[in-house]
């Protein structure tokens, strides 16, 4: 029996889908009567056993135990969600009973305990949707539904054929890493970003090709690709994240696509020890990055 989510205050259960679209719009997967809650307020992807939840830019935000989400994160089981006045418990029906102390408590014990945390040299991924708020404002609730259900399950397949580990979905981006930053590994994570685009035009897909026929839409997936040293491990219950300067540095590099309308750029630190006059990149110059010191050069792969 999949997992739900328990109105406390109708009483009523919602079976939760792969992806679940949460909002008051009409398509929602999920439709809520609550003037509180936005048309597309949030969505839950179950990936594994896992359910992630995530805030859609809501107007009134969206609270796990009384706490704002600011990035995705794992629900478990009895987690209460809230939307605008809507109270939802999180119940997952295949879980165990959970023994440990109530919400408040287990959060202040679990941020207390030592985690296996440990700096580690990585190769970064992110990728993103552009003009996706564009592309929500002509599509209904429903059709942004299937577009981020396809677009995720292609992030999931194609970077996992690759080797990475997926950090997290947010919103219209992936990130994602890979552990090492030896040649073949960088070769490894730019093929992803490759194959990710590719699957932009899919004629395997009738959502894809419905919004081009209707809508003249096609996504185009912009990547940034970095490399550096972080702190990667658990830094809370069922979280496991990469976190450092390097983090906020392929971010910034993803955003810079815009900037010198390339879909795919790497760093310098990226380039460094590729085989040298190989002519497998072109700088695209340095570029002052909120965050640095110091502009950050960045460079398209040729192909």
């Amino acid at each position: 029996m999949p997992a739900i989510l328990k109105d406390l205050s109708s009483g009523q259960s919602y079976a939760l889908e792969d992806f679940t679209l949460i909002g008051r719009g009409e398509g929602a997967t999920l439709m809520l009567s609550d003037a509180g809650v936005s048309r597309q307020h949030a969505s839950i992807r179950r990936e594994d056993r896992d359910y992630w939840v995530l805030d859609l830019g809501s107007a009134n935000g969206s609270f796990v135990n009384g706490v704002e989400l600011t990035a995705a994160r794992v629900l478990r089981n009895g987690d209460r969600l809230q939307l605008g006045n809507s109270i939802l418990m999180f119940l997952d029906t295949g879980a165990a009973a959970d023994p440990s102390p109530a919400d408040d408590d287990r959060t202040r014990i679990s941020l207390a305990q030592p985690r296996a945390v440990a700096s580690e040299a990585v190769t970064l991924f992110v990728a993103d949707l552009k003009g996706f708020t564009g592309m929500s404002e002509q599509l209904d609730p429903g059709q942004v539904a299937a577009l981020l259900r396809e677009w995720y399950a292609d992030c999931q397949s194609i970077l996992r054929q690759h080797g990475a580990t997926i950090d997290k979905f947010i919103g219209d981006s992936v990130f994602a890493f890979w552990h090492g930053v030896d040649i073949p590994t960088r070769a490894r994570a730019l093929a992803a970003a490759e194959a990710l685009r590719s699957v932009e035009v899919d004629p395997a897909s009738p959502t894809r090709q419905l919004l081009k026929s209707e809508h003249d839409i096609t996504l185009d997936c912009r990547v940034g690709i970095h490399v550096g040293t972080v702190a990667v491990g658990q830094m809370g219950k069922g979280i496991t994240t990469a976190l450092g300067d390097a983090v906020n540095i392929v971010f910034r590099i993803e955003a810079l696509t815009r900037a010198v309308s390339q879909p795919i750029l790497v760093s310098a630190a990226f380039v460094a020890g590729w085989q040298p006059d190989s002519g497998a990149f072109r700088s695209c110059g340095s570029h002052m990055v909120k965050g640095a010191a110091s502009p950050i050069e960045v460079f398209a792969p040729v192909r």
